[in-house]
């Protein structure tokens, strides 16, 4: 298992547990809006204290377990506000083993390097913790901004994975984006 805090340069990265379902729902509504734009369609309890204290829950555990992993992002100016969050989805029964990657930063973060740094940062850590030496991430094509991360952090398009995803109640495409580290090359 990967460590449950960390810093980087300029923020602290958790793996919480249910005592923080207000704190992650507040992300979740603050940026509602944005974040629905290019996320799965959620289920109608999605934003409720209920449903976020099980979702955390489930989190933990897999996080123990060693098959998810997601660091919730704070700013040290404010140690209770979440402003994103990455996670992993470990897939070790695959031929290759890799993770899947998802990120979000609260919007009003966004365009200033945090998800940049943080899975500059995050990435090494699971590939050292968790042996894993290909992440992939399954990108909207018109979320320009995660394409230009994908890229940023050497991401390369894969394959186009037609009507593959539910986003505000229609089936869309979505690209999926491969990063394969020095020790798969």
């Amino acid at each position: 298992m990967g460590p449950l805090s960390l810093t980087t340069q300029h923020y602290i990265l958790k793996v919480e547990n249910e005592t923080k379902a207000k704190n992650v729902l507040d992300m979740y509504l603050r940026n509602r809006m944005s974040f629905e734009s290019f996320e799965p369609t959620r289920p109608a309890n999605f934003y409720t204290i209920d449903y976020q204290s099980a979702m955390l829950r489930r989190e933990y555990m897999a996080y123990e377990l060693g098959s998810f992993l997601r660091y919730y992002i704070y700013s040290p100016a404010n140690s209770q506000r979440i402003i994103g969050a990455v996670n992993f989805n470990m897939y070790k029964n695959a031929p290759e083993h890799y993770a899947e990657i998802g990120y979000k930063v609260d919007s009003l973060y966004q365009n200033q390097g945090v998800a940049t740094e943080v899975l500059s940062t995050l990435i090494p850590l699971v590939e050292e913790y968790y042996h894993i030496h290909r992440f992939d991430a399954r990108i909207h094509p018109e979320n320009y901004a995660s394409i230009r991360l994908a890229t940023k952090l050497n991401f390369n398009p894969l394959h186009l994975e037609p009507k593959s995803a539910n986003i505000l109640g229609q089936d869309v495409d979505i690209v999926r984006y491969c990063l394969k580290t020095s020790q798969t090359q």
